[in-house]
């Protein structure tokens, strides 16, 4: 509460000093006093605080539970925050923790102070609704918030965002936030990727939470494995209540203990061994192996581990053998079916091996989506403040100028959009695949046609058709491919992507092919090119998604077109191939068969 004082006693000396005389007034005394009590009474700065959340235990439980609070700026998270700002075009950002006292900030943009008292948070108020984001265009205009001292003081918010920060068991911790010192407004858009990155701080809030107990389970681990070395003889009295296959070995690698369990299913094909030496019971590659261990524990008195495979009537088993020594002849042998364990670690290995590229998946799309997005919001941010400046003094022509300009960069942002959502549908298995008969034909003749006296006016687009007998055959005799059964919608973005890409990449004034071979019962779509080309290393990696030639940088893209491309080819129950060389052009060949039939995967 010390601060909270502080800014009240800051406010009342602000409000003194600005209605305070003028030093130069040379008044009389009774007039000043009576022009003194004319002056409005402002009201003094205060709070208004937010009600606690019916959960409010519960809520900090789940906020001290991630161990986030006081700790250093971290990469993952600034990245958000600079997007969120970028985004929404507001000068401050933040992610904001909101604990029993004060709200603290994890990341800022724009802003100084680490943390503000609670009772002064916006943040406060917004996880009271953690299932939608609280908006205050204008603190002003806003009885909860009109006299606040963040208001009327430093850093003197006019506008607030903030998405509340919800974990797994819905339980609001805090909110990714954006604030602005004027009023303003978010479109849906901005709203929407606000809400998308409010979704990516609990991700990555989950993940440093995750890879904390993993760390914490290794460091137990290993000491639990201390604490077996170090108490031998607690180990001696559990054997017998262990259900694994046992040795013990003296110095001459002569077995003179040997105990087995049905429940391991590792028993060997003799009942006792004992008397016996290793090299009599096990393959020698493996008994070498085992014997070099048992050395190894008797040298060193610590416990030494081999890990095998064992392939037995057609079954393969993993087992673990461990090593100590019993006393100063012996070394125990503790032999452990661990195949469950090993198909886990298996598992576990695909699942992390999955989530990393989860995650370089994230990066690269954020990198991406920062980068494609602040281009077109700029254009579109420079072209409506000059319409609102210029707006009486423009003609309808220029001001049209303007308007197209905002209507190209919002299509094109939208055409982003759509490609991550198809992306997205195809990587759930969930894009839709309609054949039905089409000309193929007059369908690639008039998307050349199309493109020619659009986005390719610049170049020169030519169609050929092959595989024919010659121009102007009888229409009767190549009915397959003017009814081919295939799914228009997928076919025009393959075409269409593969061309604009052509187009994209090639000098102006450079030619672009485009073959149709018709052949008994498929097609071939051949694109070519002069443009500069694929290095062969990218090639390996083309539709991977969000994935770009590092010979494209200052071309703009989203490494999303061709994935899509190769789904949809796939769909059809076709191929794809490339042959491309820099600096001389790429050719892609697309084969799909004249009649696809529903339901190709």
């Amino acid at each position: 509460m010390g601060t909270i004082t502080k800014i009240l006693q800051r406010s009342q000396q602000a409000l003194k000093s600005y209605f305070s005389p003028r030093s130069q007034d040379n008044r009389q005394p009774e007039n000043l006093q009576k022009q003194a009590s004319a002056v409005p009474v402002l009201p003094t700065p205060e709070a208004k605080p937010a009600p606690l959340p019916p959960n409010e235990l519960e809520r900090l439980k789940a906020l001290y539970d991630y161990q986030i609070l006081d700790t250093a700026p971290e990469q993952a998270f600034d990245d958000l925050t600079t997007l969120a700002s970028a985004i929404c075009g507001t000068p401050i950002a933040l992610v904001s923790l909101v604990d029993q006292n004060r709200q603290w900030f994890k990341s800022k943009v724009g802003l100084d102070a680490t943390e503000t008292p609670r009772d002064l948070a916006f943040c406060a108020h917004a996880i009271l609704s953690p299932s939608e984001p609280l908006i205050v265009p204008n603190a002003l205009e806003d009885e909860r918030f009109a006299t606040n001292p963040l208001v009327l003081l430093d850093p003197n918010i006019r506008f607030y965002a903030g998405v509340p920060l919800v974990t797994p068991n819905y339980c609001p911790i805090g909110t990714l936030c954006v604030i602005d010192r004027v009023p303003h407004q978010l479109t849906s858009q901005q709203l929407t990727a606000l809400e998308v990155l409010g979704r990516q701080v609990i991700a990555q809030l989950e993940l440093r939470y995750n890879l904390t107990k993993l760390e914490q389970t290794v460091i137990q681990q290993k000491r639990t494995e201390v604490a077996l070395r170090s108490s031998i003889a607690t180990n001696r009295a559990l054997i017998n209540a262990i259900p694994d296959l046992m040795f013990r070995i003296n110095r001459d690698g002569v077995v003179v203990g040997y105990k087995s369990s049905k429940e391991s299913m590792l028993s060997l094909y003799e009942t006792d061994f004992r008397g016996k030496k290793v090299e009599e019971i096990l393959p020698a590659p493996l008994a070498q192996r085992f014997l070099d261990r048992v050395e190894r524990a008797r040298q060193t008195g610590e416990l030494q581990i081999l890990e095998e495979e064992w392939s037995w009537q057609e079954t393969t088993v993993y087992w673990e053998a461990r090593f100590a020594i019993s006393n100063g002849n012996e070394v125990l042998a503790i032999i452990r079916n661990i195949t469950d364990r090993k198909q886990a670690e298996n598992e576990l290995r695909e699942t992390l091996k999955k989530e990393r590229e989860l995650n370089e998946l994230k990066s690269r799309f954020i990198s991406i989506a920062s980068h494609e997005f602040r281009t077109p919001l700029t254009s579109i941010m420079g072209s409506t403040e000059l319409i609102e400046h210029y707006n009486h003094k423009w003609t309808e022509e220029k001001k049209q100028v303007h308007y197209n300009r905002i209507y190209s960069n919002i299509k094109h942002m939208t055409q982003m959009l759509d490609e991550v959502l198809l992306v997205g549908k195809a990587e759930a298995r969930k894009l839709e695949f309609n054949p039905a008969p089409m000309n193929v034909i007059q369908f690639c003749r008039s998307l050349v046609e199309e493109l020619q006296q659009g986005s390719g006016r610049e170049h020169t687009i030519i169609f050929t058709l092959q595989g024919l007998s010659a121009e102007g055959e009888i229409e009767s005799n190549f009915s397959s491919y003017t009814a081919a059964n295939l799914d228009k919608k997928l076919l025009q973005y393959i075409v269409s992507n593969l061309l604009s890409n052509a187009i994209k990449y090639s000098p102006v004034s450079s030619t672009i092919q485009l073959v149709l071979t018709c052949q008994d019962s498929k097609i071939e779509i051949q694109i070519q090119d002069e443009g500069i080309g694929i290095p062969e290393e990218d090639q390996l990696r083309l539709f991977e998604a969000f994935h770009r030639a590092v010979n494209v940088e200052g071309i703009p893209g989203t490494g999303l077109g061709l994935v899509i491309v190769k789904n949809a080819v796939d769909l059809h129950g076709g191929s794809i191939t490339i042959n491309s060389k820099v600096g001389e052009g790429t050719t892609f060949t697309v084969t799909l068969p004249l009649n696809a039939p529903p339901g190709v995967r």
